[in-house]
């Protein structure tokens, strides 16, 4: 019986590291965005056409890929204490951005209509196209 609940706390041990290091790996690589150069940019009614147009290209191309989007405001909105900017485009259907933590003070100087460059995490098409993570580029430097 011992051995039996050593061998538990053993793996229960093993579990726990690999879960903190995977943690502490995911956080650091979030706020690694920032930094990091979009793999596109592209506007938003661009990335909304080609996944409705073609989803699974659109997918290969963009899901798990740190994008650009370049668009206008449609609205901001807050659930949860969570900050998400939504693109328009030309349709019904837009971009909804999940913004970072560390830009939730940017986000209050928005604007309806306002033109901006967000950075983040493709994480695919519903109605709309999904970002995680994102920040806000105010220096427009990919222009």
């Amino acid at each position: 019986m011992i051995k039996k609940h050593s061998f538990f706390k053993g793996c229960m041990l093993v579990f726990s590291i690999v879960c903190i290091n995977y943690f502490i790996v995911a956080c650091s690589n979030q706020n690694n965005i920032k930094e990091t150069v979009p793999k596109y940019i592209v506007s938003a009614d661009t990335i909304l056409l080609e996944f409705t147009t073609n989803e699974e290209t659109a997918n290969t191309k963009y899901i798990h890929k740190v994008i650009e989007v370049v668009g206008k405001i449609k609205e901001v909105t807050s659930l949860n204490n969570r900050k998400t900017i939504i693109l328009q485009t030309n349709t019904n259907s837009g971009i909804i951005c999940d913004v970072n933590d560390s830009d939730l003070k940017l986000v209050n100087d928005l604007k309806k209509n306002q033109l901006i460059h967000i950075k983040g995490i493709c994480k695919g098409y519903l109605k709309d196209v999904i970002l995680l993570n994102c920040f806000i580029d105010i220096t427009n430097q990919h222009e």
